[in-house]
């Protein structure tokens, strides 16, 4: 295989060859060949401009990470735009599962009656001791994203760690409060 200059531009077929050949000059011209066709189509979608961004450079570092499988496919504008839809419609069914949690949230905040008052105050003081026990990462994951309200790239940026992380510390850090409730809420409680 040849390296791909500025002044060759062979065609799609080849190019996706030399891509899944690991040719990495050949990807630089596919990305920019194809990441304004994907940031437009997400961005119709989800209209949030750093999410769109995000996504695209999501979609081709996944595309460069599986490059071996570019030189089967038929049609790779199809594709592509398979994958864009995909990756669109994870991110809607994230942003409702965020904007439900924050609802329900704000539901558990809102003047509920006295039972209701004393069995939140309840949760909440075992839900704080619970936070408390966190392991540091994950308290401080926790503390940013929950409590702050920072974005998992925002939270990644603060800890000096990866957006996977945050998600991951995220994941146990829930897990471990929901267990720590379960087990010292009083009966009737939940």
């Amino acid at each position: 295989m040849y390296p791909v200059t500025p002044n060759q531009f062979p065609d799609e077929r080849e190019l996706l060859l030399l891509v899944a050949s690991g040719n990495e000059q050949a990807f630089r011209k596919l990305v920019l060949d194809y990441s304004g066709l994907v940031f437009t189509f997400i961005f119709k979608h989800l209209e949030d401009r750093p999410l769109a961004e995000e996504i695209v450079q999501d979609i081709f570092v996944k595309l460069w990470l599986n490059r071996e499988t570019l030189s089967h496919l038929q049609s790779f504008r199809s594709y592509l735009l398979i994958v864009s839809r995909n990756h669109a419609f994870n991110a809607i069914k994230k942003l409702v599962r965020e904007k439900n949690r924050a609802w329900e949230w704000q539901q558990m905040i809102a003047e509920p009656d006295e039972q209701q008052e004393r069995n939140q105050e309840v949760l909440f003081g075992l839900m704080e001791e619970a936070v408390e026990q966190l392991p540091p990462q994950q308290y401080k994951a926790w503390t940013l994203c929950r409590k702050e309200g920072l974005k998992y790239e925002q939270a990644a940026t603060q800890m000096q760690v990866s957006r996977d992380a945050v998600k991951k510390y995220l994941q146990y850090a829930n897990a471990s409060i929901k267990k720590y409730i379960l087990n010292k809420a009083p009966i009737g409680l939940l």
